[in-house]
């Protein structure tokens, strides 16, 4: 099925679970009390890396966030 097929219920949610993948959450995390935080948050994320228009400040922004994931898994991983 292409992407831009099916009920505009169904694009919503795997554009939300594409987004909660990307993310490293389950798409559950948008409904929640901290819903509206962490979607604000991640708006802002999004506007920042998009007001860059350097690529390679838009790869350093990344790879510091790539970065930040890693050690968070790995404290997880530790615990």
């Amino acid at each position: 099925m292409a992407y831009g097929s099916g009920s505009s219920v169904d694009r919503s949610r795997r554009t939300l679970q594409n987004l909660a993948k990307t993310l490293g959450c389950a798409p559950e995390t948008f409904f929640g009390e901290t819903a509206p935080k962490y979607l604000a948050d991640a708006e802002e994320l999004l506007q920042l890396m998009l007001s860059i228009t350097d690529s390679s400040q838009r790869r350093r922004v990344l790879d510091f966030a790539q970065t930040v994931k890693a050690a968070s898994d790995a404290r997880i991983g530790d615990a």
